[in-house]
């Protein structure tokens, strides 16, 4: 069976704090005077919803979603490792290098990295508490990720962003991911649900990539195929 990972784009959404949302305009209505269609303007912020985090993101240097290789957007299931953390899936946990060193063995040769630790519960029961004292990721986390793993390309997170407004992390955990400080990138995937996941077996997983020139980073359609 398939299960969307993405969140529906939704005008009355999380975003991250003093950051915009999607806007839906109509456009055009259905008349047999005017135009014999519906159309709408969909005026959607970059960072908001299910999106991946390039390295141009937080790297002047790094490079823009179009410019992302095209592997990056599909990984069978022995490629995909999800990572368990119900322990840390209350406001303000913090994803420490202890908590990812124990899966040291099991994180070589996997190319997607998801990091499930339940807190998406609070993305539509306390709106408040996801968006302002949300999960997020050390930057020496994230350092140990790149130093320590050999093919991951991609993380994903059950949580709305990499950094959160509750501490000082956000700027060092994204720069340490997206390149600004080595040859090597991991991008990230930020407001995903991965209850969906269950513990079935994954067979693929793909990300379905919104892939607009000039733009740091974008919107993803993520889906799986899980065993039946």
């Amino acid at each position: 069976m398939f299960v969307h990972l993405s969140y529906i784009l939704d005008p009355n959404d999380n975003a991250y704090p003093g950051e915009p949302v999607v806007k839906v305009v109509q456009d055009s209505v259905i008349s047999e005077t005017a135009k014999p269609f519906n159309s709408v303007i969909i005026h959607l912020p970059n960072h908001f919803g299910t999106h991946l985090d390039a390295p141009h993101h937080f790297n002047p240097n790094g490079i823009d979603m179009v410019d992302l290789p095209d592997n990056i957007w599909g990984y069978g299931g022995s490629e995909v490792l999800v990572i368990d953390l119900p322990e840390k899936g209350t406001p303000t946990s913090v994803i420490e290098v202890s908590d990812v060193e124990p899966h040291k063995d099991a994180l070589q040769g996997k190319r997607l990295v998801l990091f499930r630790t339940g807190f998406e519960r609070y993305k539509h029961s306390d709106p408040d508490t996801y968006e302002n004292r949300g999960v997020s990721l050390h930057p020496d986390t994230c350092r140990w990720l790149i130093e320590n793993t050999d093919k991951v390309q991609c993380i994903g997170m059950d949580w709305l962003s990499i950094g959160s407004p509750c501490n000082s992390y956000g700027k060092d955990a994204h720069q340490q991911l997206l390149g600004n400080f080595r040859d090597r990138y991991i991008v990230g995937i930020e407001d995903m649900t991965l209850a969906p996941l269950a513990d079935k077996h994954i067979e693929f997983v793909t990300l379905g990539p919104l892939r607009v020139r000039g733009a740091d980073s974008a919107q993803v359609n993520v889906m799986a195929k899980l065993a039946d």
